[in-house]
């Protein structure tokens, strides 16, 4: 009895090694790469940390988070960053919907205008960054050039404090907005077609089909690519730092922009430790409340 009992848990303890060990390097790379990394920032942002005198580094408790506090250029570095994630989302999930109801209403040369239409995605955010730097050029650009055949311009862009954000949320909105075009498209794909043809034998126009049972339907979908969306547009950083550099002045430093220069440019360490820690927390906390607000099933 006891031999029995003894190899049923042998093997069962076989069942759970296998595949553990396939899973081993995949999971130890994934801790060293981002659990490590964590611990490290939450340690540091508690810290004195001035990197050439790295050898003063102490505990300094709360003081890198207090002052903070008291940081004005933080605090608009946090505005500016709520500026451009509000904004850019609205225009993106805008745009998003618009093209995606285009897209299925279209019958002819569909998978060349989806190709078109998704080409952003494809190009590397540095040379997206490149390019859109050139075409802001208030003398050379091609963005002026146009404009000025109906009349506007020319504009400074990315070289006007007033001018820059607005740039760079075109941008934004130009390389993502089909990110949000593919999921809505494919979720309104998968929407059954019987409700539609019920509601419009009932007398429903196109809008309040779209508004009492579409838009209803994709709720959960949408809100999947509006929580990767606030995720990689609250951590933009690529684009921000290649065009606009976070000017001129600080007119377009955001939060991730930020976080950098006070750790590589102003080398406090300990201090941009903390702020990159208060990011993660805005990041954690909003990613929650979209969550639990769109009733979203992640796993």
């Amino acid at each position: 009895m006891m031999r029995s009992v003894a190899s049923d848990a042998l093997t069962r303890m076989r069942t759970w090694l296998l595949p553990a060990s396939f899973l081993a390097p995949a999971l130890i790379v994934l801790i060293i790469i981002n659990v490590v990394p964590l611990f490290y920032t939450i340690t540091t942002s508690f810290q004195s940390y001035y990197l050439p005198r790295s050898y003063d580094r102490g505990f300094n408790g709360l003081e890198n988070y207090t002052e903070l506090i008291f940081d004005k250029r933080f605090w608009a570095a946090l505005g500016r960053t709520a500026i451009f994630v509000t904004v850019s989302l609205a225009i993106e999930v805008a745009l998003g919907f618009g093209i995606a109801l285009m897209l299925i209403r279209q019958r002819w040369g569909l998978g060349a205008l989806r190709g078109l239409i998704l080409l952003p995605i494809i190009v590397t955010p540095i040379a997206v960054a490149f390019v859109w730097r050139l075409l802001f050029s208030p003398s050379l650009g091609l963005l002026n050039y146009l404009l000025g055949y109906v009349g506007l311009g020319p504009f400074e862009w990315i070289y006007s404090p007033n001018q820059a954000l607005p740039a760079l949320i075109l941008v934004e909105v130009w390389q993502h907005t089909p990110e949000l075009v593919l999921i809505i498209f494919t979720g309104l794909l998968t929407l059954p077609d019987d409700l539609t043809e019920a509601a419009m034998i009932d007398g429903a126009n196109p809008w309040q089909v779209f508004m009492a049972i579409k838009l209803p339907l994709l709720k959960p979908i949408l809100m999947v690519g509006i929580v990767f969306r606030v995720i990689s547009l609250l951590k933009t950083f690529d684009v921000f730092y290649i065009v606009g550099r976070g000017g001129p002045g600080t007119s377009t430093e955001t939060l991730a922009l930020y976080v950098y220069a006070t750790g590589f440019s102003f080398l406090r360490m300990g201090y941009a430790s903390a702020l990159a820690m208060v990011l993660f927390a805005i990041v954690l906390i909003t990613t929650i409340l979209i969550v639990r607000w769109g009733d979203v099933k992640l796993g």
